[in-house]
Formats: C-alpha cells, sequence, structure tokens
C-alpha cells in the first residue's frame, strides 16, 4: 500500500516508517520538504541496511498535501496542539477513497506525571475530533499505547498488541492489517470510534507507570484467562 504519515519527522513517525517499509511504499509528509527529505534519506538508509534484499518498500520525503495525494491510508502522527490547526488546512486534499488513522494521545503534563486531556467539545477524544475535520472520510484510532522507541529500535521484537476502534469494517480491517504486517503485532478491535478517549488514555497512565515503578516504555498485552480444568 502507499502510506502517507502527517508529521512523520516525529518520534512515531520515523518509527512507523522504519516498519511498513519492509512491504509498504511511505511518503513522510512534512511542513517543510528540506525536512522531509533529509529524514527520509536517513530512514532509507536504516531499512535498506537492516532488511537488505528484503525491503519491497521505498521512502519519499514530500510536503504534507503532496504526500496526501501519493497515499491509499493516512496516518496523523501530529503533536496534540498541531493536530487540529494542521488538518484545518490540509483536510480538502484527503478524498473519499483514502482511509485515515489517528494516532494522536491528548494529554497534558503537571510536575512529574501525565493527564488524559480531550480534545474540542464534550469530553471527546482526538480521533473524534480528526473524524469530525475529515468527514465522511473514516477514521480509524491505533497505535496509542506503543512506544515509540520500541518501533524505532529497527531489530526489536514487538511482542504488543494495538486496540482498534472504528466505525468503519472495511476501514478497521485495512488498519487490522497494516498492524499484522508488523512482526508479532496484534490488532484487537475495541468497538466504535468513540471508545477512542478510553484508548488514548491508556498512553498517560503507561507513562506514569514508568515513572513512578521505574519501568522502561512500559505497553500492553492483552492476556486472556485460562480456567483450571476440573
Amino acid at each position: 500500500m502507499k502510506i502517507c504519515i502527517l508529521g512523520g519527522t516525529g518520534s512515531m513517525g520515523t518509527g512507523l516508517t522504519s516498519r511498513w517499509v519492509l512491504n509498504h511504499d511511505i511518503y513522510i509528509g512534512s511542513r517543510s520538504q528540506e525536512k522531509a527529505e533529509t529524514i527520509a534519506e536517513r530512514l532509507r538508509r536504516l531499512a535498506q541496511g537492516f532488511y537488505q534484499n528484503e525491503m519491497k518498500g521505498s521512502i519519499t520525503g514530500l510536503e504534507n498535501r503532496d504526500a496526501i495525494g501519493e497515499a491509499d491510508v493516512i496516518v496523523v502522527c501530529f503533536p496534540p496542539k498541531a493536530t487540529v490547526p494542521a488538518l484545518t488546512g490540509l483536510k480538502d486534499h484527503i478524498s473519499e477513497d483514502q482511509t485515515v488513522i489517528s494516532t494522536v494521545v491528548p494529554m497534558t503534563r503537571k510536575d512529574r506525571l501525565y493527564y488524559f486531556s480531550s480534545m474540542g467539545v464534550g469530553e471527546k477524544s482526538a480521533a473524534e475530533v480528526v473524524q469530525e475535520l475529515v468527514a465522511p472520510i473514516p477514521v480509524v484510532s491505533a497505535m496509542q499505547t506503543v512506544p515509540a522507541a520500541y518501533l524505532n529500535n529497527i531489530d526489536a521484537v514487538l511482542n504488543l498488541d494495538v486496540l482498534v476502534a472504528g466505525d468503519d469494517e472495511v476501514s478497521v480491517a485495512v488498519v487490522s492489517r497494516l498492524i499484522r504486517d508488523i512482526p508479532n503485532m496484534r490488532p484487537l478491535k475495541v468497538g466504535p470510534l468513540v471508545n477512542s478517549k478510553f484508548v488514548e488514555a491508556i498512553t498517560p497512565l503507561l507513562l506514569n507507570a514508568a515513572i513512578l515503578n521505574g519501568l522502561h516504555d512500559p505497553s500492553i498485552r492483552i492476556v486472556p484467562w485460562f480456567p483450571a480444568p476440573e
């Protein structure tokens, strides 16, 4: 597939690029063409050195609007405060045959700890706000609990679960396939997009668990309960 990563020069964007380029063509979006090209060249060298002949995809750096025009899937990796103004200026470039993935986590930090902070009116999640901005293009919420440090450590095995929320089943299936393309990562559907607020709120909890308990980049794995045989 052709994947545009908006905010692709940030840590989440570079991590997803280095993973998905094994099988897909990645278009790193940035406000600066020069910055996008510089990051793309660095990640291209990294990926080619690691994957060697197994790498089937490519990495291209473009301005945001041009990256959108190349893509089947658009991944929003903007910082929370930049998400609304950035997408407001870009939404007219998104077409109805595309799928949008929101990875955004709105949170604040006070003293040492992090707190979930909803976006927009009515305690909405970031994904719901993104959906309002780009409607009727379907938005899927995913990747919020995956540490960017794990993704960027290209030789690390990611035995992680990814919670996926969305209202459009076709788009959820597309995003789930992309998650499975990262070895050992498992997509788990958690219902409609409105449930994204609960998924997004897990990220500050994980960060606080790291701070308060001396953990290194914790994430989640959903473990089923198996009752003991009678």
